[in-house]
């Protein structure tokens, strides 16, 4: 681990018109001496492996099936080797200027910081899909059923971790699917682990790999297993020691 380094894992699947352009923003606009791009290609059968190395890309890895979202942050994060570690998504739905303020949370001592689109000074340009919105707002209300806690929004795609929080929560998590996120949270709650929600600007954007309807039903089974996992304490470890 280096003092002060910032580590951006990009999970992509079948991003190829995509990393390049999400490479070269994030060098732009996360100050570049101390920057470190993860991208962790989940298995897609296209060219973003390629172009993600070809276009600077620090580290690049390969899984060789399509494993979801969660398993591809969790390697990125085990691969991290920066003091502050924030994954978002290639399409850069959030600006990546929005990093910095990730990083600044985390700096000012929170373990976990959240951008949150429920903030009340959070801003989004363009109208969001109506299913997708609405299906997000319930997704949320639900997860918060089985898991309760305080955050509003346990899917936005911009999140940060110091380098020991993600070193407690990312290797015992389980889920590999877009619910992941949801699980990494009451991890870190779990270890009373500092979390701090921050707003953010949402472009939202036309491009995606994901079919909504299949995934939220696999998502609320996915939350659903996570409580399940709680209630039988298979994820009762205590999280490694930093060093």
């Amino acid at each position: 681990m280096t003092d002060r380094r910032i580590s951006v894992i990009l999970p992509a699947y079948r991003a190829a018109p995509l990393v390049a352009e999400a490479i070269q923003r994030i060098r732009d606009d996360v100050q570049p001496a101390e920057v470190e791009i993860i991208v962790v290609d989940d298995g897609s059968k296209d060219e973003t492996a390629n172009i993600a190395r070809e276009s600077g890309a620090d580290e690049v890895i390969e899984l060789t099936q399509n494993r979801g979202k969660g398993e591809a942050v969790r390697r990125g994060m085990a691969a991290a080797s920066g003091s502050y570690l924030v994954f978002t998504d290639v399409d850069l739905a959030y600006r990546p200027s929005q990093i910095m303020n990730i990083v600044e949370a985390l700096e000012r001592g929170a373990d976990v910081a959240l951008g949150s689109r429920r903030h009340s000074e959070s801003e989004e340009n363009g109208p969001p899909s109506p299913m997708r919105e609405q299906g997000s707002r319930v997704f949320n209300r639900l997860a918060r059923l089985f898991l309760p806690g305080p955050h509003l929004d346990t899917q936005c795609g911009l999140k940060g971790f110091t380098f020991q929080a993600a070193q407690s929560v990312f290797p015992i998590s389980r889920i590999s699917g877009f619910a992941f996120d949801v699980e990494v949270l009451f991890l870190a709650r779990r270890f009373d682990m500092e979390i701090v929600e921050i707003p953010v600007v949402v472009d939202h954007l036309e491009q995606s790999t994901v079919r909504f309807i299949p995934q939220a039903i696999r998502m609320l089974w996915d939350v659903a297993r996570v409580r399940l996992w709680s209630m039988t304490r298979r994820y009762n470890h205590a999280p490694p020691q930093s060093g």
